[in-house]
């Protein structure tokens, strides 16, 4: 009798989960509206190693990882962390905090292998000793492909 092969699971695309019902982070207008200004080339946009221990999720509710489809995202990022194929997070700076608004599935990835720093895109000149390796900022016309903004 022929062996069985598992069904090929395909990657969960992470931009599509937050349209789930139980998979939608509170809505930061801050953060759309600084990206809305990056975008247009207002705000400046960096490249900067920021410790894992300062950036925050602006809602601290959101729990992807308690949710099945959440939790396999998680994964998934995870495992990309540990090949080292690592995704910029798209933050920016409130006092010494940097604020993570929508890549929370990147951020809980990070999580488990406790990074010291994380490579981020910041909203705004990133500010303070703990961070490292600041870049840029980037051109304007650059802006939305670094974002991943179609």
């Amino acid at each position: 009798m022929p062996q069985m092969k598992p069904p090929i699971q395909s990657p969960i695309a992470v931009s599509d989960i937050h349209f789930l019902p139980d998979l939608t982070p509170k809505h930061d207008e801050q953060f759309s509206a600084l990206l809305q200004r990056a975008v247009s080339g207002d705000v400046p946009v960096y490249f900067a190693a920021v410790p894992l221990a300062l950036c925050v999720p602006f809602d601290l509710d959101y729990r992807p990882d308690l949710h099945p489809i959440g939790a396999k995202a998680i994964s998934q990022w995870t495992e990309e962390w540990s090949n080292g194929q690592f995704k910029n997070l798209v933050v920016y700076q409130r006092g010494k905090w940097f604020v993570v608004s929508d890549d929370y599935i990147v951020l809980f990835a990070a999580l488990p292998g406790l990074p010291d720093y994380v490579p981020c895109w910041v909203l705004g000149k990133p500010e303070g000793d703990l961070v490292r390796d600041v870049q840029g900022p980037v051109a304007s016309n650059d802006v939305a492909r670094f974002l991943g903004i179609p």
